[in-house]
């Protein structure tokens, strides 16, 4: 009997793989527009760079829902209800359909309003930071409030509004699961921070040769470097300069991050550069010859910010990785280091509560993304207002922190996901820091003394381990799956933990049983 798995005809596949090249070539001409918005733009041109974007987001949305026009996805959609399929098709139907389904559920005219509203938003974020002014801000992300609540409710939600935004970030993910984890994960967190106070002891990196400045130019040298021996591809990539670091992938072949620089604190760019190399690589890991199908695209942004967070803190704040690195530092800024290796290997471990996220350490980060995950839950179900933001913000940093912001710059206007409309985003870099966990674990069993080449320098046998089990799969399997597949069970917030109970403990000398 004949397996009714046959190869679905060749033109039926190609011709909407090719729909879907041609969509994302018009979404990279979007994306380069945004890119050029945080790294080139005149103030001036804030205005009109918002009515391009707007313009064709709704082209892009007219052109996605024309994709269907002659019965052609629908066609497969009843093929792949009827085990029809060959897996790489499989993939491909599902998650075009999933992205069909939801993008049909908004009308042309929400898609422009929304683009334009977000591209306006982050230019009045951006000068409402510089100037310390929330309230510049605030008519903004009301309306960005309001439109998200409009998106949920087209789209539709079973449980919460909140659900149908995370969604788009972390397919499958429910605000309720999320509690629970992020509930667990407060309770083991406080009362460790806690135990480490007791013992720590306030150290910035910089203040090893604080009358040393850092030349930039020297600083872009070195992190280059650093990209490179990660694995990152330069002539497929380039790495500039914005207020908030951030990694676009344009096609695997055009992949491009940016770092900020602070004269004073290298690290400011060093751990950004491999945190953001980190995503790079995952978007230039992506299969090429599928671009524009969801077999080259990212399985969702937890398993995104899994890559960042592995390459920023499980190897770029190890010691082993600066066994090697740490000559090249002291060689690049002569006269600024003088600790040695194990003293510099505390300092940059530094568990000290700080206001701002990004400078955050590896312990206390997950608290940040709580706070900011609980006040947009609240905000889009309605149980808070955004004049409430600024006082709320400070009482659950008081709470879980026990630090409170002196201006809104350095608390509620610090990030910029919320003008830029990425509400349902920021949980992904918790859920980044569990996966990560889990997916370290792993490779160190997989690939033999990986520490030991970490130390001489190999970090490319580290990239490729992740590009064959997750890089290259694309969309092929869920979160769920694919850390199962890897790992050989589903998300276990106990690796994390584990892995700073077996990092921290010794390092501060804290027991850390129970």
């Amino acid at each position: 009997m004949l397996s009714r798995k046959t190869q679905t005809p060749r033109n039926e596949i190609e011709k909407l793989s090719e729909r879907l090249r041609e969509l994302s070539y018009l979404g990279s001409a979007i994306s380069v527009l945004q890119w050029d918005q945080e790294v080139n733009m005149p103030k001036k041109g804030a205005d009109a760079r918002a009515k391009s974007i707007s313009l064709l987001a709704g082209l892009v949305h007219t052109q996605f829902l024309n994709i269907d026009r002659d019965g052609l996805l629908s066609g497969l959609k009843k093929k792949l209800e009827d085990d029809r399929l060959a897996p790489r098709e499989v993939t491909i139907v599902r998650e075009t359909w999933r992205s069909f389904e939801r993008a049909r559920k908004l009308p042309e005219t929400f898609v422009k309003a929304m683009a334009e509203l977000t591209s306006k938003a982050q230019n009045v974020w951006q000068e409402a930071r510089e100037e310390n002014n929330f309230a510049k801000f605030a008519p903004y992300l009301e309306r960005m409030v309001e439109k998200k609540r409009e998106e949920a409710k087209l789209v539709g939600y079973e449980h919460s509004p909140y659900d149908a935004l995370l969604d788009d970030y972390e397919p499958g993910a429910t605000s309720g699961e999320l509690e629970r984890i992020f509930t667990d994960l407060k309770n083991f967190l406080i009362p460790f921070i806690a135990k480490i106070k007791k013992v720590s002891k306030s150290i910035r990196p910089y203040a090893l040769a604080e009358s040393v400045t850092f030349p930039i130019e020297k600083q872009v040298v070195f992190n280059t470097e650093l990209a490179e021996a990660m694995g990152y591809d330069l002539d497929a990539g380039r790495i500039d300069v914005s207020t908030h670091p951030f990694t676009t992938g344009f096609h695997p072949h055009d992949v491009r991050f940016t770092v900020r620089y602070n004269v004073h604190d290298p690290f400011e760019s060093i751990f950004p550069t491999l945190h953001e190399g980190g995503h790079a690589l995952y978007d230039q890991g992506l299969p090429h010859e599928e671009f524009g199908t969801p077999l080259s695209d990212a399985v969702s942004l937890g398993i995104h910010e899994s890559q960042s967070r592995l390459w920023e803190n499980m190897v770029g704040k190890s010691l082993p990785f600066w066994k090697r690195w740490y000559p090249k530092l002291k060689k690049a800024f002569p006269g600024a280091f003088s600790a040695s290796l194990g003293e510099f290997y505390k300092i940059i471990n530094t568990v000290k509560p700080t206001l701002i996220r990004v400078d955050a350490d590896e312990v206390t980060y997950n608290l940040h993304i709580i706070i900011r995950f609980e006040l947009e839950k609240a905000l889009i179900e309605g149980t808070i207002e955004v004049r409430d933001l600024p006082k709320l913000w400070n009482e659950r940093y008081k709470e879980y922190l026990g630090i409170v912001p002196k201006t809104d710059r350095e608390g509620v206007l610090q990030d910029v996901h919320w003008g830029a409309g990425y509400i349902g985003y920021f949980p992904t870099y918790a859920l980044g820091n569990l996966y990560s966990a889990q997916f370290w674990n792993t490779a160190k069993k997989h690939i033999p003394k990986l520490e030991e080449k970490i130390a001489k320098g190999d970090l490319t046998i580290l990239r490729n381990w992740l590009r064959t089990h997750i890089h290259t799969h694309g969309k092929s399997f869920s979160a769920r799956d694919l850390t199962l597949r890897v790992t050989g069970e589903t998300l276990n917030p106990d690796y994390f933990s584990a892995y700073l109970k077996d990092k921290y403990g010794p390092l501060y000398g804290i027991d850390t049983r129970g």
